[in-house]
């Protein structure tokens, strides 16, 4: 070992002891050289030592951050642990025995045997329930990075993401997670300032080694941790890297780690009305116009989660000491903490921060929670209130008041109850326009640096201090208030819209009771009218209450394409459009497995390897586009990839040798669209040998039998040699549907209007008979054959004239012309299943209570003309 090193860790043990926590460029410098530390030993068998110094240097973040309960204390074990590696290092150098350096003094903070034994059930469960979604996030983040390349922005979006991540873990005793979080995070600081690209793969696998972890503690929060040590060393730095200079740490810190909680800077003669030293400038709170519904889920949750707390301190006064009621106060502010640093939102993490610090005293029984702490806490209630009403045009608390209220907490938790009850919260009135401006942070203190060498201050960027008279709201000038919203379970939803349906049914029942029809009142008519108009709109609101984006399941295909092209050797990239559409709760779940099948087949069967796309003259790289748009009254799911295309006449030919088809007309006649379909046979497939991403015949059945379920339909368009489109048209909901109810014989049927194309009474020169072909009425120009519904649905044979009535539909781009006897009316019909009984009915997808109280079979197009056809055959 280079002797340099006794000298170099002796002068980062002598900076560690006159430096405090409150010097925070110091600690950062120190940080630094505790990392070029322990890529110098990283070569060494000292691994106690370089252990030592890494968790030492996580622990200085954590005081920069704010994230350690007692920063004194935590710079105590940091300085003794730079002692212990010292000793270390020096009995190495001294030939001397190891074991004579004694015991780390962080024997058992990393201690991963048992993680369970200290986490708070409920805030795991909590965060677990959390994780799924944040996961999914993170996962989109970084396989989009693998697609487009490293932006700064992304970059550091991924940090803090990790971040944040990795202070979940901590507050949850999860060592390990935590310490993976951490290597990934410096991992990409040396990126960063290195200009190196992101190790994609390695935060996929911690991705899924979270994902397999939280799995684990959902079932058992006991559960041991997973070995994690090769997923550890893909961060670790390589021995050759130059340690980065300490002069660029600060720049580091600012531009990628997520923003510091809020310091108030001291107040100046500028930023106050009076010579008080009161900060009387208004806290800087905006949301970013991306925002959007994330911002009104947050407001949403905090408002939820403050009512909670109060009702629980108020439980409190009464019994004091419960620890059930302080975890939920607690838990309340970890929430609050977490998302607003998720959005930036400095100030308030760093109130939240100071709470939970409190808190978890009280939770650890080093503080009891009287009458004094809890007036602290329900003041921290109210300004957090106060700071979340800024988003919805509410005046802004001033940093004076923020930064008296922490200091009130920050004295609470050390046990000063004297000093915090009497400093008093100042009430004061702004003096600038709380105008929208994104605050990533607020500097720690007066003059510190930011990434460029100048100050933050506490002022809204832009604006001059400013006329407004006592009680004058502050809030923006051009600030959308944000909408506010609440949690309702889906069970209740769902019954909502079901109950909304029946009233439909009652309605129509009234309107077209005979009694009703015939009076002649024409107030009475006016009046039911509006009934149905306000019911209708009633029906479209409570619709609404079950859309969903589909952007969740588009995001999950990134990862998808990403696995399969790597193991099948190529390179594809996704291109997603229209992810903000939105499809009914139920439609959106079932069409997830649809999608990866659909997606693998495009990866594995459609493009092709990047030689045989280079000898077709195109680019080596694949592209696969996923796509959602509004289409006619239902929505269009496209999965498009520029490959080799369909082999219309391989299909045919492994069709037929399966014995699956069996072409009953000249394979010249056999239009593509048909050929096509026969992929969605059970068994089908064309390729040439079985892999574990395709090949078994097994998958694309499946989706035509999800995508019938779904009452929606799924057709193929393909060009040999320019690539293949999967498009699925699927409702916008599983509820309701307009539909045209029609009258075969006695019997009224249901036919969806997505399905009509027009309708009317053919002369005699229209329909013609054709040997071998049947009835064929001339529309607009075309043949199209004639089915009439008496005979498909099995009624009597009817030849006096009726069923002359005749109405085009189109299904799976084939159009023909359906034989009525009546149509009644269009109308919106509430969907009610049939039973099991009769799921299997071909041609029939559900049923409708009409007006009169009678049902009438909801007819199912595709069905019906595949009916119409093989019986014509």
């Amino acid at each position: 070992m280079p002797l340099s090193l006794l000298p170099t860790i002796n002068e980062i043990a002598k900076a560690s002891v006159l430096t405090d926590e409150q010097d925070l460029p110091a600690l950062v410098s120190i940080r630094d050289q505790l990392r070029s530390l322990c890529v110098e030993l990283s070569a060494s068998d000292l691994n106690i030592a370089t252990d030592c110094l890494e968790r030492s240097a996580v622990l200085i973040e954590e005081i920069v951050y704010r994230e350690t309960q007692d920063a004194a204390a935590a710079l105590d074990l940091v300085r003794r642990g730079i002692e212990y590696a010292q000793q270390a290092i020096l009995a190495d150098q001294e030939g001397r025995n190891l074991g004579e350096v004694g015991q780390s003094p962080f024997r058992g903070e990393g201690d991963d045997s048992g993680s369970g034994e200290a986490i708070d059930s409920e805030l795991l469960l909590s965060w677990v329930t959390e994780c799924g979604h944040t996961l999914a996030e993170l996962e989109s983040q970084v396989v989009a990075v693998d697609s487009s390349g490293n932006t700064p922005e992304v970059l550091a979006e991924i940090r803090r993401r990790l971040h944040t991540f990795k202070g979940e873990c901590g507050v949850l005793s999860l060592h390990a997670a935590q310490k993976l979080c951490h290597e990934a995070e410096s991992c990409i600081d040396r990126c960063i300032a290195d200009g190196q690209p992101l190790p994609i793969d390695a935060i996929l696998g911690l991705i899924d080694w979270m994902r397999g972890y939280v799995a684990d503690l959902a079932r058992n929060a006991r559960s041991p941790v997973p070995e994690h040590t090769a997923l550890l060393t893909l961060f670790a730095p390589k021995p050759e890297r130059a340690p980065a200079a300490p002069a660029n740490v600060a720049c580091t810190v600012r531009d990628t780690a997520p923003p510091a909680p809020a310091r108030i800077d001291a107040p100046s003669a500028s930023q106050n009305s009076a010579s008080s030293g009161i900060d009387n400038t208004p806290v800087a709170l905006a949301a970013d116009s991306e925002m959007g519904e994330n911002l009104n889920d947050f407001l949403c949750e905090s408002r939820e989660h403050i009512a909670n707390s109060e009702h629980a301190l108020l439980a409190l006064e009464k019994t004091p000491g419960d620890k059930e009621l302080i975890n939920t106060v607690f838990r309340a502010f970890h929430t609050i903490k977490g998302v607003a640093g998720f959005m930036n939102f400095g100030p308030i993490v760093s109130l939240a921060h100071s709470a939970e610090y409190l808190l978890d005293s009280a939770r650890n029984d080093k503080v009891a929670l009287n009458s004094q702490y809890l007036s602290i806490i329900f003041k921290t209630c109210d300004l957090m209130g106060q700071m979340i009403r800024v988003f919805e045009g509410g005046t802004p608390p001033t940093n004076g008041q923020l930064k008296a209220l922490i200091d009130q907490l920050e004295r609470a938790v050390k046990g000063d109850l004297a000093s915090a009850s009497s400093t008093v919260v100042p009430t004061v009135h702004p003096v600038v326009s709380a105008a929208p401006v994104l605050a990533k942070a607020i500097a720690s203190s007066p003059g510190a640096p930011t990434a460029a060498g100048s100050t933050v201050s506490a002022t809204p960027a832009g604006m001059a201090a400013a006329p407004p008279a006592p009680g004058t709201p502050a809030a923006a000038a051009g600030m959308k208030r944000a909408d506010q919203t609440v949690k309702v379970s889906t069970g209740r939803m769902d019954m909502l819209v079901d109950m909304v349906g029946e009233l439909v049914i009652a309605q129509q029942m009234v309107a077209q009771d005979p009694c009703v029809r015939g009076l002649n009142e024409q107030r009475v008519q006016r009046n039911l009218t509006m009934v149905g108009k306000i019911i209708r709109d009633l029906q479209e609101v409570s619709m609404s209450l079950r859309m969903v984006p589909v952007k969740a399941t588009f995001q999950k295909m990134a990862r998808l394409v990403r696995d399969v092209s790597a193991k099948a050797s190529k390179h594809i990239t996704l291109h997603t459009e229209g992810e903000d559409v939105e499809l009914d709760r139920n439609v959106v779940e079932e069409i997830a497995d649809p999608l990866v099948h659909m997606i693998r087949n495009s990866c594995d069967h459609g493009v092709e390897p990047a030689d045989v796309r280079r000898a077709a003259g195109k680019q080596e790289a694949g592209n696969i586009w996923l796509r959602a748009f509004h289409s006619g009254g239902s929505i269009v799911i496209e999965i498009e990839d520029d490959g080799k295309g369909l082999d219309r006449a391989r299909i045919l030919a492994k069709a037929v040798e399966k014995g699956i088809y069996t072409p009953d007309r000249p394979v010249a006649d056999i239009p593509d669209s048909e050929v096509f379909n026969l992929v969605f046979l059970p068994g089908f497939s064309t390729a040439e040998k079985v892999t574990d991403l395709s090949g078994r015949g097994v998958g694309m059945d499946v989706v035509r039998r999800n995508i019938d379920a779904l009452r929606g339909k799924v057709d193929i368009r393909s060009t040999a040699g320019k690539g293949t489109v999967f498009s699925m048209r699927l409702p916008l909901t599983m509820a309701i549907i307009d539909g045209m109810v029609v009258r075969v014989g006695k019997q009224r049927y249901v036919i969806p209007t997505l399905s009509i194309e027009r309708s009317f009474r053919p002369k005699s020169d229209e329909v013609h008979t054709v040997v071998g072909k049947g009835e064929l009425a001339m529309v607009r120009g075309s043949l199209l054959p004639i089915f009439r519904l008496r005979e498909v649905l099995g009624h009597e044979r009817d030849d006096s004239g009726a069923g002359d009535l005749l109405i085009v539909v189109e299904s799976q781009d084939a159009r023909a012309c359906l034989a009525a006897d009546e149509i009644i009316g269009q109308q919106q019909v509430v969907i009610k299943t049939l039973g099991q009984a009769t799921q299997s009915i071909r041609g029939v997808s559900g049923g409708a209570i009409l007006g009169d109280g009678r049902v009438a079979l909801i007819l199912d197009i595709d069905g019906i003309l595949s009916e119409a056809t093989s019986a014509a055959a």
